[in-house]
């Protein structure tokens, strides 16, 4: 009897033992990735695994938490491809990202172009009034059609993107939720389609974290931190441009999105500024159009120029600015331009043909330097 008594004793002993270690819930699983430390569980976790990884999500870039989008408020946590948002009930939802980041650029996906036909083997989306073919159309259906991407707002088209330090130019397909990139130089691979960097860009947006700086511009960035502080997202990329050079100074135009036909670009006006000793620039809206009179008929002094187009309309009706820059010295040259605006108030452009940038100072004061590498 004393034997048994205290068999049971030391059983009950240990089986208290066991259940005060135990927690009141078990420890719920989660992945932590030290290349952002960020830590992702959950549904979404398994929302994550379950529909493609790293490869179709990117790394979390945010922690898990409350957020409200578009009239509904609840747990969500960013990645550098996607928002995740966990519905309850519903289960995790993308966010509509590939509609939100046209709106941010100016090209509202109600405005862009929609097919005449429907190409053979394509499908046809009524509610966009978009079509959807070929490889964004494969890789639609095989990973997760209509519930992933949500519909088409776009057709193909061919748009310049950031890779890295260098310009990508190829075709893309925006969707509610996504951008197709296809990249044919990666065919017979898993990377021939990639998923654009949305999440990343959005959320810097929101956030007012540093975007990358664009390429050809890092080094500059780098070298001017207390001047230009955090780069913003959405620099333009490789954009048409053109320049001419006056007697006491310059004019450089940068078109806007083709979606903004009131206004086709801005013209930057550079001049020296005796009594500043430096530099300076002024920035006014383009509002010359195609079938406008491109010249005013004025004569210029032998070996000089009168500005044509954009730079004439501005020249001809503001005094002041053709006070200050007297005639163009040569005729008005094509360039290609990526330009970027810092928080600390600063844009930069970069002039590939000549390789030069532009620093344009908050303060209005103009760095022209050739490009740091």
């Amino acid at each position: 009897m004393k034997r048994w008594t205290l068999m049971l004793t030391l059983v009950l002993a240990v089986t208290g033992v066991l259940v005060a270690a135990a927690p009141a819930h078990a420890a719920e699983r989660q992945r932590c990735f030290p290349e952002t430390g960020y830590c992702v569980s959950g549904a979404i976790l398994r929302y994550w695994e379950r529909n493609g990884g790293l490869p179709v999500f990117g790394y979390p870039i945010s922690e898990l938490r409350i957020e409200t989008v578009e009239n509904w408020t609840g747990p969500v946590q960013w990645f550098e491809r996607d928002r995740l948002e966990d519905h309850g009930s519903i289960g995790v939802l993308a966010g509509r990202l590939g509609a939100q980041v046209l709106d941010w650029q100016g090209r509202s996906w109600q405005s862009l172009p929609r097919p005449t036909s429907i190409p053979k083997g394509c499908l046809f989306f009524p509610e966009t009034g978009h079509t959807l073919c070929g490889r964004f159309l494969d890789y639609w259906r095989r990973n997760g059609g209509l519930m992933r991407f949500g519909y088409p707002i776009s057709e193909p088209m061919t748009e310049t993107l950031a890779n890295g330090d260098e310009l990508w130019t190829g075709t893309v397909q925006y969707f509610e939720r996504r951008r197709m990139e296809y990249h044919p130089e990666l065919a017979g691979t898993r990377y021939e389609v990639l998923l654009g960097l949305l999440g990343r860009d959005v959320y810097t947006a929101l956030s007012d974290r540093c975007a990358p700086p664009a390429p050809f511009l890092g080094p500059t960035t780098r070298a001017y931190p207390n001047i230009l502080g955090c780069p913003a997202p959405f620099p333009k990329l490789a954009f048409p441009a053109a320049s001419q050079r006056f007697e006491r100074g310059a004019m450089y135009w940068i078109a806007n999105p083709p979606t903004m036909p009131w206004q086709s670009g801005n013209i930057w006006v550079v001049f020296y500024d005796n009594a500043r000793g430096s530099l300076v620039w002024q920035m006014y809206p383009d509002y010359w159009r195609e079938g406008e009179p491109a010249s005013g008929g004025m004569t210029p002094p032998p070996g000089l120029f009168e500005p044509i187009r954009g730079f004439g309309k501005l020249w001809r009706e503001n005094p002041a600015i053709r006070e200050t820059l007297g005639w163009a010295v040569e005729p008005e040259r094509a360039d290609t331009a990526v330009e970027q605006y810092f928080r600390g108030g600063a844009f930069v452009i970069y002039r590939m043909n000549s390789d030069r940038i532009y620093i344009m100072k908050p303060d209005n004061t103009v760095e022209d330097i050739q490009r740091i590498r």
